[in-house]
């Protein structure tokens, strides 16, 4: 069973690493290397698998982190949003400015006291363009004619780099869909000989599990260890701790579950580990910048609490897991490699 479940492991993160090489060629000009595609951070975040089995199916637990989705929307944001739509708004004026005078003044070139404004006005604004000089009316219609040009290939451009992400997002969201997905659970049970059911959680931080918070940073230290203290001192503001308060929370008994208020407090606010309250990283091996035979490095980061609130501090009588792990801990153990050697990375998260 073991062995099965890491086979089906890979199996699920293959499936949701799938990407569109068209789709990415148009946006990249250089060709993304597959070593360095496994050690991007642009991808989808996967917890080890928590399977429940009984006679006739099996329950897959997977907590998802959907990073892919968060950095296609950020720059789709940053790039068409921020950069071109706020700074052509000034522009469009400009432009209806220009195409007023392109299409009215070559009829109403004789009256000069409706048009005058709009001339002077648009001279004033060409003037600033030291390339192009204008002297007359149809030198400034010939500027409007190659201002015209130009702005509508950037604007095609940037439209079609929007229409491309908008695809991408698709694709993203399509791999959560059980259309596709029931292709994966068709395979799936051909191995177990059983029905398969996916449950999958998607997580709104990275920190929330121990799997994905390690997964991450053994990606960023095999891809460069150099940065290895920036990594450990930028996790430290990241990870959002929150103290729980010494005060036992008040029971609420609910009869109607139509009210959201009473739902709100009586089931949300009552849930267990919904929060951080700390974490501990221990990095070990090979984690020194030459390219040499070196002595293994060891260091830790470590803030907050790992103790259970209320077995410790609330006197209430806790759960123990296989003996003698705690439940309030997530414990994770990576290892990975170099061209120097090889280095660890265990740690644990607490929560409450």
């Amino acid at each position: 069973m073991p062995v099965t479940s890491n086979y089906v492991m890979k199996i699920i993160k293959g499936f949701f690493s799938l990407y569109n090489f068209k789709l990415e060629r148009k946006l990249k000009r250089k060709k993304l290397l597959r070593r360095l595609r496994k050690l991007s951070s642009n991808k989808i975040y996967f917890s080890n698998g928590e399977f429940k089995h009984n006679n006739n199916n099996v329950l897959i637990n997977i907590y998802i982190y959907n990073r892919q989705k968060h950095n296609y929307l950020f720059k789709l944001k940053n790039k068409y949003l921020n950069k071109f739509l706020k700074k052509n708004i000034i522009k469009n004026k400009f432009v209806r400015l220009l195409k007023n005078i392109y299409i009215k003044g070559l009829d109403t070139i004789k009256q000069k006291n409706k048009n005058k404004y709009l001339f002077i006005k648009a001279l004033n604004i060409v003037e600033k363009n030291k390339k192009y000089r204008v002297n007359n009316f149809k030198s400034l219609s010939n500027y409007t004619r190659i201002f015209y040009k130009k702005f509508l290939k950037l604007t095609m451009k940037k439209l079609r780099l929007f229409f491309l992400y908008k695809q991408l997002i698709y694709l993203n969201k399509s791999k959560l869909n059980y259309t596709y997905l029931r292709l994966l659970k068709k395979h799936l049970e051909t191995i177990y000989c059983k029905n398969v059911e996916f449950n999958l959680i998607n997580l709104k931080r990275f920190y929330l599990n121990s799997d994905i918070l390690f997964e991450s940073i053994k990606l960023k230290i095999t891809k460069n260890k150099n940065i290895l203290r920036r990594i450990f001192n930028k996790l430290w503001k990241k990870v959002i701790i929150r103290k729980k308060s010494l005060f036992l929370r008040r029971r609420y008994v609910i009869k109607d579950t139509s009210n959201k208020t009473r739902l709100r407090k009586g089931v949300l606010s009552n849930l267990k580990y919904r929060y951080v309250s700390g974490f501990r990283v221990q990095a070990k091996g090979r984690l020194r910048r030459r390219f040499t035979a070196s002595r293994s490095v060891s260091k830790l980061k470590y803030r907050g609490n790992l103790l259970n609130f209320d077995s410790s501090y609330g006197g209430i009588s806790s759960v123990i897991l296989k003996g003698n792990l705690r439940s309030n801990l997530q414990y994770t153990k990576l290892k990975s490699k170099s061209r120097i050697g090889s280095f660890g990375l265990k740690g644990w998260v607490s929560g409450y």
